[in-house]
């Protein structure tokens, strides 16, 4: 593997975005973990939310995997690709990067980067399966990425160049930035980015992993700090609202919130919960459906295998 290169001098105040001419998001895993009951006795058997994932008994045959693939078109009409996060079981994330055709775009050199939202193990253990396709791809980390992440990405087979991401606002290329949240996670996990694009004659899309700064969060920083804002097109990936469906005041209290932002589309799947999404749906927010398959548990949100027009 490539050394590091820290992409420092992330910018603090007011950034002039620009904009893409097109945005698709397609889906290839929303589904973390088989079980979420199993998910959760393997975690408190470690000693609950602030043990490391790395020092958790995962019970074998319950990962599954997050992952998406943005494509775009830029200004000038040039073909971008980013495959956002890469799952978690190895195995399994293998067989849906061949069903989805991802194998062969990362063997052509056809994805322009590798971005992991976060280190949580459904999002990032599975980068063997991409480095297997392209063991040179870049990949892009935000800062607090742990050293034994690091070694588990140098242990993959990866050896293209890494690209760690400080605190702050980094233009990637004109209409699509990446922000990095300094934060600490649960599972002593430090640090979660997110993907800020400005679709022409629409307004921005906000594409998350798992959202864990809070999704409130994510759209007052896209208010406060791009140059020129004109509204929230839409919202793609895990809210976190109710990911173990859970509800009470705190939640309604969110998605109150989140109607006065007047979001055009939601394509909210994955630590967003199904109670989040049927609320959402009861007060005509705009969300988007999906067709069940590939091991998705509902109708009601985009799942495996679907993908989104922005």
């Amino acid at each position: 593997m490539a050394g590091i290169t820290a992409r420092g001098g992330g910018t603090m105040g007011k950034m002039t975005l620009g904009t893409v001419r097109s945005l698709s998001v397609t889906c290839l895993s929303e589904l973390s973990w088989h079980d979420n009951a199993r998910m959760r006795l393997d975690v408190r058997d470690a000693g609950g939310l602030t043990a490391d994932q790395f020092d958790v008994k995962w019970t074998p045959g319950n990962a599954a995997g997050v992952s998406a693939l943005l494509s775009m078109t830029d200004s000038e009409g040039r073909a971008r690709t980013i495959l956002m996060d890469v799952g978690w079981d190895v195995e399994y994330m293998d067989g849906v990067f061949r069903r989805e055709g991802v194998d062969r775009l990362l063997a052509d050199g056809k994805i322009d980067f590798v971005y992991i939202t976060h280190e949580h193990v459904d999002h990032f253990w599975g980068i063997s399966a991409v480095a297997k396709y392209r063991p040179d791809v870049k990949v892009v980390i935000p800062v607090g990425f742990s050293a034994r992440s690091k070694e588990l990405l140098k242990s993959s087979g990866h050896r293209g160049e890494v690209v760690e991401m400080a605190p702050g606002s980094h233009l990637l290329f004109p209409g699509c930035a990446s922000v990095t949240f300094d934060q600490p996670i649960f599972l002593k996990i430090h640090g979660e980015q997110v993907l800020y694009v400005n679709v022409e004659g629409k307004g921005i899309v906000t594409v998350t992993g798992c959202c864990h700064p809070g999704v409130i969060a994510l759209l007052e920083y896209a208010k406060e700090n791009f140059d020129g804002f004109s509204g929230f097109h839409g919202i793609y990936g895990g809210l976190h609202i109710s990911p173990f469906e859970e509800w009470g005041p705190p939640q309604d209290e969110v998605v109150d919130k989140l109607q006065g932002f007047n979001v055009g589309k939601f394509a909210c799947n994955h630590c967003t919960g199904e109670t989040a999404v049927r609320k959402m749906r009861e007060r005509g927010m705009p969300v988007a459906g999906g067709t069940g398959r590939h091991g998705s548990k509902s109708i009601l949100y985009p799942g495996n295998g679907d993908t989104v027009v922005f």
